[in-house]
């Protein structure tokens, strides 16, 4: 039930990879930031990484481990879900604050 579970997990995450890669790519996609990162001092808000990061976090976590590699590759893909994370938490606080302003 648990690979199930993590099976899942890993479509889950491959959807939203697609997803914010056909935000970034869609023509409405690429108007809308070339319009907001001339209004912002560190650019527009790039609505389609947080989607793009959160299904790579869930692959990245998930994968090595459903497919049966070794231990020091599981080691370095949750380091590799750790920094993606933290770089997610970084652009929402960025995004926040340019709100704010």
């Amino acid at each position: 039930m648990v690979q199930v579970q993590d099976w899942l997990l890993v479509g889950i995450g491959g959807v939203f990879v697609v997803f914010g890669l056909a935000l970034r790519l869609t023509s409405r996609g690429k108007a809308e930031l070339a319009k907001t990162a001339s209004q912002h001092r560190f650019g527009g808000p790039v609505r389609w990484m947080y989607p793009l990061f959160m299904g790579l976090c869930l692959l990245i976590g998930r994968l090595p481990r459903l497919l049966g590699a070794p231990y020091a590759a599981v080691e370095v893909s949750d380091a590799m879900g750790l920094l993606l994370a933290i770089a997610l938490v970084v652009l929402v606080i960025r995004q926040l604050r340019v709100r704010v302003r």
